[in-house]
């Protein structure tokens, strides 16, 4: 009886957790994608294996946490994008709470055509962005 029960307990922990195997490949799949991540006080950029780069609103860049130095033109670039990107936010989040509450974490955020947040140059002007074009395409607003 004592060998019994420890070995239920193992096949009904298994069988449980089976059901949403899919779901949780795909959402797996989809928090390992390169991504922008705006929030309220700051923009993480993130793409594995690189380190992170954080935007603070002043047009400050950290790298891991630690402040890169930037001539005034290039703080200037990154304070336009921060403030572009605040209201693309602001804007997603708002039309986000009018359609649907699934919960999310985060949600897309789909730039007008012909408006990007960022220059196209970026990566020319702030060799730290060079590695991380398909994580500035892919924009996600945190609620």
């Amino acid at each position: 009886m004592k060998k019994l029960l420890p070995v239920l307990f193992a096949c009904a922990t298994l069988l449980g957790g089976c059901g949403d195997r899919e779901k949780y490949a795909a959402h797996r799949a989809e928090r390992s994608k390169p991504k922008t991540e705006v929030s309220a006080d700051m923009v993480a950029i993130r793409r594995a294996p690189y380190p992170n780069l954080t935007i603070l609103p002043g047009g400050h860049l950290r790298v891991d946490d630690i402040e890169i130095p930037l001539k005034p033109a290039q703080q200037e670039v990154l304070q336009d994008s921060f403030v572009k990107l605040q209201i693309l936010r602001q804007n997603t989040l708002t039309d986000a709470a009018t359609t649907d509450g699934t919960g999310e974490r985060s949600v897309p955020i789909q730039p007008a055509p012909g408006q990007p947040p960022f220059p196209a140059d970026l990566a020319t002007g702030i060799p730290e962005f060079k590695e991380y074009g398909e994580a500035l395409a892919n924009l996600r607003a945190v609620r």
